[in-house]
């Protein structure tokens, strides 16, 4: 029978309607939040299929299994912002003049490049505000460098980092050099201020978690200050394990990025792309997998470009890719070449005619031209990775094209990792972007997340 507004009967039994759906929402709304605000064993994606499954039987459940997801969606992001602001709360601010004379453990990313030094500048006011506390005994000062296979002279911190951080400080640092008893006898020697250890990458354990190096970094210091954003993804043991065996505070640096974090998260007006780069799917292909629903467009750069084109996909990621060609852009012109070489001969091709016997260098003007198209609707950009080799004159151009265009836009651009700070530094300034983080993959599984390894333990229960 349909309802008109003409009957009597008709608006005390849509209100009784009304009603009645009312309190089915909200108990089926009830139960989707409980279910993720108290994370029970069943999982997030089993009441989504629980819950479509339903709608399926019934297609009036349909938009109200639509509305759930939305409202569902809502408090995932609150909750982000949350957990972000948990965190801010435990900052070296927080350190107070209890005690005198206390030793201060000071995780930094110094893993810098030979091009770019700017991760040392982002450590910089933490490390000045420790050295202007007056209660601070001592301050070493832990970063790796690299990915060491072994102690290669060209990746110690004495040979690249040292020299640099004292100019910037204008203080003479003591070094100490790898000490495989892990005993670090010229710490407790020495009557320095401040410390610099070798490239903790050296150090055996450090990758693994090992325990051991964990309690003999923690045995120099009596407090753990984590401004290591960059390496904050990893489960190692001076940013991860550490921070289980004394009080952990968050540095300046780490500070800013999780506001950056709160930032992004309440930016709910207007469509996001997710622009990734950079020469190796594997490095990001996870993390690029749990953002894809996130964003409205994926632009896809670097030489990744080449495991798209050739299908060259682990299973799940290629079903992903297939199932959202429409979302996700592939360049359609590259610049290629034999050898990976500077100096090597280098063409312009069609991205159809690509096969696996060339090197991806660039993108072409083709695909500016439609990157260009693709961000017209776009509000928010969340970047990480280059375009090609930009480091190269020959090979600048679609990196350089890509920052010109976002600054040109005036898009709220938060861009991270190592190569693309050093892009940016390189044909830019990092003023024209909405925040520019020092880390890479750290920046795209804090997005995911919300949180990071090595700040689980930042956290205080107040």
């Amino acid at each position: 029978m349909k309802i008109s507004e003409n009957t009597n009967i008709g608006l005390p039994l849509r209100n009784l309607i009304g009603l009645i759906g009312a309190i089915v929402l909200g108990a089926w709304f009830a139960f989707g939040v409980i279910e993720r605000l108290n994370k029970l064993e069943t999982s997030d994606t089993l009441f989504q299929a629980d819950l479509l499954k339903k709608a399926e039987q019934e297609p009036k459940n349909l938009e109200l299994f639509m509305l759930i997801e939305h409202l569902a969606g809502q408090i995932e992001s609150i909750e982000k912002e949350i957990e972000a602001s948990r965190y801010n709360k435990v900052n070296i601010d927080h350190l107070k003049e209890q005690v005198e004379n206390i030793n201060i453990f000071l995780r930094c990313d110094l893993n810098i490049t030979e091009n770019d030094l700017s991760r040392i500048d982002m450590s910089i006011p933490t490390i000045n505000k420790l050295l202007n506390c007056k209660f601070i005994n001592k301050v070493i000062i832990c970063s790796h460098l690299g990915r060491p296979k072994y102690r290669e002279p060209e990746l110690s911190l004495k040979n690249r980092v040292l020299k640099e951080l004292e100019s910037k400080i204008k203080r003479k640092i003591k070094f100490i050099d790898y000490d495989r008893s892990l005993k670090f006898p010229d710490f407790y020697k020495s009557d320095n201020k401040i410390f610099l250890l070798e490239n903790i990458r050296f150090f055996d354990g450090e990758l693994n978690n090992s325990e051991e190096l964990s309690r003999s970094l923690s045995s120099m210091c009596d407090v753990f200050i984590n401004d290591a954003f960059g390496a904050s993804h990893r489960k190692h043991s001076s940013v991860y394990g550490i921070s289980f065996l004394m009080d952990s505070y968050a540095g300046s640096l780490m500070s800013k990025e999780l506001s950056a974090l709160t930032q992004i998260n309440s930016e709910s007006n207007g469509k996001s792309a997710l622009i990734i780069g950079g020469a190796k799917i594997e490095d990001k292909s996870g993390i690029l997998v749990n953002l894809l629903e996130k964003v409205d467009k994926v632009i896809i750069g670097g030489g990744m470009i080449a495991n798209f084109l050739t299908m060259n996909l682990d299973n799940k990621m290629r079903k992903i890719f297939l199932n959202n060609r429409n979302k996700i852009y592939l360049p359609e012109d590259l610049l290629v070449s034999e050898n990976f070489s500077e100096h090597s001969d280098k063409k312009t091709i069609n991205s159809i005619n690509y096969d696996d016997s060339q090197i991806i260098v660039d993108i072409g003007k083709k695909s500016i031209n439609s990157i260009s198209k693709l961000l017209k609707d776009i509000k928010v950009v969340l970047w990480n990775g280059s375009m090609g080799v930009f480091e190269w004159e020959q090979c600048n151009m679609g990196t350089r094209s890509l920052i010109n265009l976002l600054k040109e836009r005036n898009l709220k651009t938060y861009a991270g990792g190592g190569s693309t700070i050093e892009a940016i530094n390189k044909f830019d300034h990092k003023s024209s972007f909405e925040h520019v983080s020092s880390g890479g993959g750290a920046f795209l599984e804090l997005l995911e997340k919300g949180t990071l390894p090595g700040m689980e333990n930042l956290v205080k229960n107040e």
